[in-house]
């Protein structure tokens, strides 16, 4: 039986540290050099910063997105899924709350990802981004090039 998640919690400067270990430990499971429990809490802490998430009974999270907002534009600088949770909807859920905890004045969302990360980039475009450029040699561990998306909010 497939688990599923319900309910997006947004990190915050009163969330437990168990959560931010957590963040980091699913981070690091799914993405070279995933962030550190104190990378998330730093962008939790942010006024402008987003740390979007799933709880999971046995791991603490399933999925998570990271993101921050300035001068009318969202910055999505994470999106992580274990794989039991995979193909359920929770990054379009994720993105989706993201778009709603935007401020007013948010025309654009943007995003890096790997070149070589087709389902991501799949993903991205079934939410309504679009391809921009590629930013050479922009990953590390292994080198490559990241796709720069867009996607617009205005209506």
């Amino acid at each position: 039986m497939t688990q599923r998640a319900d309910t997006i919690i947004r990190a915050d400067k009163n969330t437990a540290p168990e959560i931010f270990d957590a963040l980091s430990a699913l981070d690091k499971s799914v993405i070279p050099d995933g962030w550190s429990a104190e990378s998330f809490r730093s962008e939790a802490e942010k006024e402008n910063g987003y740390v979007l998430y799933f709880p999971d009974e046995k791991s603490g999270v399933c999925a998570l997105l990271t993101a921050y907002s300035a001068f009318g534009e969202g910055d999505i600088t994470n999106v992580a899924v274990s794989p039991v949770y995979r193909r359920q909807g929770l990054a379009v859920r994720l993105i989706n709350e993201l778009e709603r905890l935007l401020p007013d004045d948010a025309e654009e969302i943007f995003l890096e990802v790997r070149e070589s990360n087709i389902p991501a980039i799949s993903l991205y475009e079934k939410c309504g981004f679009e391809r921009l450029s590629i930013r050479k040699n922009f990953y590390d561990n292994p080198c490559e090039n990241a796709v720069v998306m867009r996607k617009s909010l205005l209506k």
